[in-house]
């Protein structure tokens, strides 16, 4: 029995209250207080100041992470008043429980698609690809670590040493998805609804996990989806929505189609705002990549007709705006029903959170245009020159912060424990300086697990603490804009 209104939990983690509401308004209101936590939070905020695709961009034109999350906050709407709309059609609404939550289901989908990027460092995949290296070579996986808190060592018990494994995987797989649960959860504290945060939970696989990764869950195991500090939450969440472990939740799904519609347009119009490519360049690796165009067929409508309009009216500065417009409205025109009908051919399936693709991945003419979008962007935009150049001083400016701040790292537990608790320790005066330009909100995360460790178990707590410790590097580093990251970066290394 499939009844989404199951799905729409409106209680939060840190509420005490637990009342039952009877009324579809009453839980919009909910829904509606997570909207207001969310677009007032300096998670969203920051958003601005981290580029899409182009670290470091100065044109505004260019999409910085809000625009590109508005953008896609507004595909998301769609694809929901689109299956709500073919489901009211053939009179489902009731069959699947759709008919009180409408109004809930659009708000979560709406202010998921606002956060889904709000966990990515500076500098985005690279600044991930950063901080994991440079915690894999410390941490040592599969060899010695430069860290003796999580050193393997002969007389460790058993569960002491799966703990160093586990702690050492958990660190070396930072992912933006998994920081975002962490930063509503733990940081800001937001305390959203259940609902609010299982809709921005992309991955299924705790970041500490290091056995093969389930075949019928390899697309939902694919990445990190949470991280060993937040697995209490996430339980808790999982029992509330009924989510099987591995599994998703359902409106995920339309979060994930949305975001994968909007960016493959965004970042060709962004190349070429920046003159990566020209219009022409752009057309004729599309052409190239889908190969024979037939009249009538997908390509002929959403990029050829757009494409003979811009040829005939010229190719000046509003013709090109013209062509994008066209093409970003023939796509979301396409795609978005496309999406909302795979979203009901697979309704159980995405229901109960098993099912193993992308929306909108399967074998049609859709999937193959979205396919084509990416492909010139992987192979025209993203290994231009300028491009790469800016992503390897990214790789550089993260792992020097993390190098310059590694001496907190380095600290014997006491007395960097000392140090939170007096700001101030005179035998580490390098170290009391950099704690000190550490955030604030990053601190008290810090403090409050590990206030909650067992102080009496003495192996258990100096592990536990050397991973909040360094969770407290990488939430600060991976918070920051692109340009505070660039300008930390030059101002310290004068210094150091």
């Amino acid at each position: 029995m499939i009844s989404f209104n199951q799905k729409i939990n409106y209680q939060r983690y840190a509420s005490k209250q637990r009342e039952a509401l009877s009324d579809e308004y009453s839980i919009v209101r909910c829904f509606e207080s997570d909207r207001g936590r969310i677009i007032n939070s300096a998670a969203i905020r920051r958003l601005q100041q981290k580029t899409q695709v182009f670290p470091l961009e100065r044109n505004s034109v260019v999409r910085t992470r809000l625009t590109h999350s508005m953008e896609v906050q507004q595909v998301g709407r769609y694809i929901v008043k689109e299956i709500v709309n073919r489901l009211g059609n053939a009179g489902k609404l009731k069959k699947y429980g759709l008919d009180n939550c409408i109004m809930a289901i659009e708000s979560l989908v709406e202010m998921a698609c606002l956060m889904h990027d709000i966990g990515n460092p500076p500098f985005g995949h690279f600044g991930e690809a950063a901080i994991n290296k440079w915690f894999t070579l410390r941490l040592g996986l599969g060899r010695a670590t430069d860290y003796r808190f999580l050193e393997i060592n002969v007389s460790d018990k058993e569960e002491i040493r799966e703990l160093k494994t586990k702690i050492r995987q958990d660190l070396s797989s930072f992912e933006g998805n998994a920081q975002a649960i962490r930063l509503v959860h733990t940081i800001l504290r937001l305390n959203l609804t259940y609902s609010q945060i299982a809709s921005i939970m992309k991955y299924s696989k705790p970041a500490y996990w290091s056995k093969p990764v389930l075949p019928e869950f390899s697309y939902l195991m694919k990445k990190a989806g949470y991280y060993l500090s937040e697995e209490p939450f996430i339980e808790e969440l999982s029992k509330q929505l009924d989510i099987k472990p591995f599994h998703r939740y359902p409106f995920t799904y339309i979060m994930e189609a949305a975001d994968d519609i909007s960016y493959c347009i965004a970042d060709l119009e962004d190349a070429v705002e920046k003159k990566i490519l020209t219009v022409k360049q752009l057309y004729t690796y599309l052409a190239e990549a889908w190969g024979p165009i037939k009249k009538g067929d997908l390509f002929d409508t959403v990029v050829n007709r757009p494409y003979e309009n811009l040829n005939q009216n010229g190719f000046d500065a509003i013709g090109i705006d013209q062509f994008f417009m066209y093409l970003r409205v023939n796509t979301i025109g396409k795609l978005v029903p496309h999406a909302a009908e795979r979203f009901i051919e697979n309704i159980e399936e995405i229901y109960h959170g098993s099912f193993n693709h992308a929306l909108l991945e399967d074998h049609g003419a859709e999937y193959k245009l979205l396919n084509i979008f990416k492909t010139v962007g992987l192979e025209h935009i993203f290994n231009h020159e300028s491009v790469e150049n800016i992503e390897l001083q990214g790789y550089r400016i993260i792992s020097g912060l993390l190098d310059i701040y590694s001496p907190l790292l380095d600290m014997p537990t006491n007395d960097f424990l000392k140090l939170v608790e007096d700001k101030h320790h005179k035998n580490y005066p390098i170290e009391t300086r950099l704690y000190h330009k550490l955030s604030s909100k990053h601190c008290v995360a810090y403090k409050q697990a590990v206030n909650k460790l067992n102080i009496n178990k003495a192996e258990n707590f100096a592990c536990m603490e050397f991973y909040y410790r360094c969770r407290l590097l990488q939430d600060y580093i991976s918070g920051m804009t692109d340009h505070f990251a660039y300008d930390e970066y030059r101002k310290l290394m004068v210094t150091f």
